[in-house]
């Protein structure tokens, strides 16, 4: 029996963990940059008369998400942020709002973390190639990526139609998964944060982030596909 070479395990496994790493850099950039987009509040603050439904001026509402985002972002330590709201000046956000982003904040750092350690891994490998100048690496690379790949496009494919179908219950798992408490569980009628950006505007975001993933991954697999034919 043919034994297979250590070293060729070895950088099959690497590139294993590559080719995983890409494809978490594209999603995780995919959900900072749209997760920002100031427009993109806007455009659906717009939408969803926001500022009326909260009973907030649109200047308000504004300074208000630009203290949510940079808060989530680490550019600022509180959410201390007062505003007119149906006459009367008051906080914006309570304390379970306030304690809610905590925890968001968290794993939206501690995910910009993973996906700058996946960019790192990615570039350890494209360097290998480079470096070696080897194009048995690089087609070995391509392959062992489009196979990965192929296993994550049938997940991600899934969530995406789950999310279609019944958007509620995935929005909910995912606070079930990602969240060791309830704190998420806001009052859209009391709860300014929920006011701000409900379930229809994590619709519209989530869409938007799938999209923009599906269109880089696309690249990623057509390029990766078309190399590996032409160095076979």
């Amino acid at each position: 029996m043919k034994k297979w070479p250590i070293k060729q395990t070895a950088l099959t496994l690497f590139y294993g963990v590559a080719s995983v790493a890409l494809i978490v850099v594209l999603l995780l950039t995919a959900v900072d940059f749209h997760c920002f987009q100031r427009s993109f509040y806007a455009s659906q603050y717009r939408q969803l008369n926001t500022a009326q439904t909260i009973g907030m001026s649109q200047q308000d509402l504004d300074r208000t998400t630009e203290v949510l985002l940079d808060y989530i972002r680490g550019q600022r330590e509180d959410l201390q942020v007062q505003a007119v709201i149906n006459g009367t000046v008051q906080e914006v956000f309570n304390q379970r709002e306030k304690d809610h982003m905590v925890d968001v904040r968290q794993l939206y750092l501690q995910a910009m973390n993973v996906r700058n350690l996946a960019a790192v891994i990615v570039l350890l490998a494209a360097g290998l190639v480079l470096l070696r100048r080897s194009r048995e690496l690089l087609r070995g690379w391509c392959t062992v990526f489009v196979r990965v790949a192929t296993v994550f496009l049938a997940l991600i494919g899934a969530l995406g139609f789950a999310a279609l179908v019944d958007f509620n219950r995935f929005w909910t798992l995912f606070h079930q998964i990602f969240f060791r408490n309830d704190l998420w569980l806001l009052n859209p009628n009391t709860d300014i944060l929920i006011m701000m950006v409900p379930e229809s505007f994590f619709f519209s975001l989530v869409m938007r982030i799938l999209v923009t993933f599906a269109i880089a991954f696309a690249v990623c697999f057509g390029a990766a596909i078309t190399v590996r034919r032409r160095l076979s």
